[in-house]
């Protein structure tokens, strides 16, 4: 029995889906599962242009286990473009990273978020709780486990 998989993060779920190609020959139930970690690592490499490195961080995995999810990835879209198989990409051990963009207060530890927050703007914001204008801006990525 092998160690369970690190949760993969990515940046949000698929637009669509499901294809398939266009043709009277195509019969339902041929078809390969692409999961969202493969398909945001061909998003992350292809369409973002990133190096695996970049890609490997950006998903909370070692280098080497993009680079065998990306291959994975590939020879699953080439299988389905050889034989005329649909394309549905579902599941995997994933997480949502979400950009958090606010404010935190240094006098009594709130944060909240603000999506026009911006180190500038802080000198004319008060904490909600406390109404301090001790602040510091703050970004960081919220993760949301999803199995």
């Amino acid at each position: 029995m092998g160690r369970p998989h690190r949760i993969r993060y990515v940046e949000r779920f698929p637009d669509f889906t499901y294809f398939k190609p266009q043709s009277d020959s195509f019969k339902k139930g041929f078809e390969v599962i692409l999961t969202v970690a493969e398909f945001e690592a061909l998003r992350l490499k292809h369409h973002e242009r990133k190096t695996q490195i970049e890609c490997a961080e950006l998903m909370n995995v070692s280098q080497p286990t993009f680079s065998r999810i990306l291959d994975l990835a590939h020879k699953k879209i080439t299988e389905a473009l050889l034989h005329g198989k649909a394309i549905r990409i579902a599941g995997g051990p994933i997480g949502i990273k979400k950009l958090f963009i606010g404010y935190g207060c240094l006098n009594c530890f709130n944060e909240w978020q603000d999506g026009k927050a911006s180190e500038i703007n802080k000198e004319s914001v008060v904490c909600p709780e406390c109404n301090s204008k001790n602040l510091y801006f703050l970004k960081k990525d919220m993760l949301q486990q999803m199995t």
